[in-house]
């Protein structure tokens, strides 16, 4: 007997490859937890979506889409994309999110057009706040899925909470060994070592209008556990300033079926397989993440550069240093492998009935039934 569900949520997620199967894996925790719950996730298509990716996508949506979790690409408008990409090239997705707005109003005046659809909020990605216009429109409140982890949304909204002098004076000492004091973090953090794009004065005020956004929320979802990054919630958690934050995760695509991996995907998992235990460590680069030419022709800067500080990092350096991380005698390796292994049994517990984030997924539904 099929349960009808009773409250109707619209997920908004980036086109991203990494922000997508994260939020369609945040939906199926979702309904999978609660009968009562039912989610449409409006997918944008990017123009430059090409069939590989497109591909990857079609199977996880194929393998999630059920009665109570429905997936809705919007309709691309691939002359108008193309023309936003060339007038915007640095603010494309945020423009291209913008473009998008007609296609959810569309969308969900449809939905409700019925009468039997009770939308009881929009769920959008950290990149697509725009759409919390939308969701005014409608009468209904936005929540947002941050990615990322606590520690990052942390940063966000205390950069954002700088005076603009303040914020200039951070870009300043970009390249220094100035040590900050930032809530979220035990030890002060240098700033040479925060993300490049942090310490950009254009991307600032990027950070600072999604962080402004973010505050307007109902309540954030974080993928990450509570154990993980115990300083950082906490920290969200006590700032009455910041709506309330539910860590939900690790929030991750498991592949269960083989159709789904793709023939490389196998290959790669069978000589994973064959590696001895403990002996491969995995970079996360992202789905987007690149190299440029430049970056790739790392002697100019060198040749071209008379200063004393500018040096190569060698392949036996860095060979030495996963060494020391990888053998089981080096102290500092044993250190890091044991507290790996404790945080990946903890990880498993705070999903499962009783752990920190099913409780908090718990009371994130709570909240969505009295907003219905």
């Amino acid at each position: 007997m099929k349960t009808t569900a009773t409250v109707e949520l619209v997920f908004i997620p980036s086109p991203g490859m990494g922000h997508l199967v994260s939020t369609v894996e945040l939906a199926k925790k979702l309904v999978g937890r609660d009968d009562r719950l039912s989610i449409t996730v409006l997918i944008m298509k990017r123009p430059f979506d090409k069939s590989k990716v497109s591909s990857s996508t079609q199977s996880l949506l194929l393998t999630a889409a059920e009665d109570r979790l429905k997936f809705v690409y919007l309709p691309l408008d691939e002359a108008a994309a193309a023309e936003l990409q060339s007038k915007f090239p640095d603010y494309f997705m945020l423009e291209f999110i913008k473009m998008n707005q007609q296609h959810v109003r569309d969308h969900v005046r449809t939905m409700v057009s019925t009468g039997s659809t009770r939308i009881a909020g929009f769920v959008v990605d950290m990149f697509c706040t725009p759409m919390m216009d939308v969701a005014v429109e409608f009468g209904v409140p936005s929540y947002a899925f941050f990615t990322s982890n606590a520690t990052v949304l942390g940063l966000v909204f205390h950069l954002e909470s700088l005076s603009p002098d303040e914020y200039h004076d951070l870009t300043e000492l970009k390249d220094s060994d100035t040590e900050l004091e930032l809530p979220g973090f035990l030890n002060p953090v240098p700033v040479k070592v925060l993300p490049a794009s942090f310490r950009d004065r254009e991307f600032g005020r990027r950070v600072m209008s999604i962080a402004k956004r973010l505050r307007q929320t109902k309540g954030i979802m974080v993928n990450t556990f509570e154990e993980l990054e115990s300083n950082a919630v906490r920290f969200l958690a006590e700032n009455d300033k910041v709506p309330p934050v539910y860590p939900v995760g690790p929030v991750i695509h498991l592949v269960n079926n083989k159709n789904e991996e793709g023939e490389e995907a196998t290959e790669i998992v069978k000589w994973l397989d064959n590696q001895p235990l403990s002996s491969v460590v995995f970079l996360c680069f992202g789905s987007m993440g690149s190299f440029g030419g430049d970056q790739l022709d790392y002697k100019k800067d060198i040749y071209m550069s008379d200063s004393s500080n500018v040096m190569l990092v060698t392949a036996e350096e860095i060979e030495n240093g996963i060494r020391k991380l990888m053998e089981s005698e080096n102290e500092c390796g044993k250190e890091r492998k044991q507290r790996v292994k404790e945080m990946c049994e903890k990880s498993k517990v705070s999903v499962v009935e009783g752990g920190s984030s099913y409780n908090s997924i718990g009371l994130l539904i709570e909240d969505f039934m009295k907003t219905s």
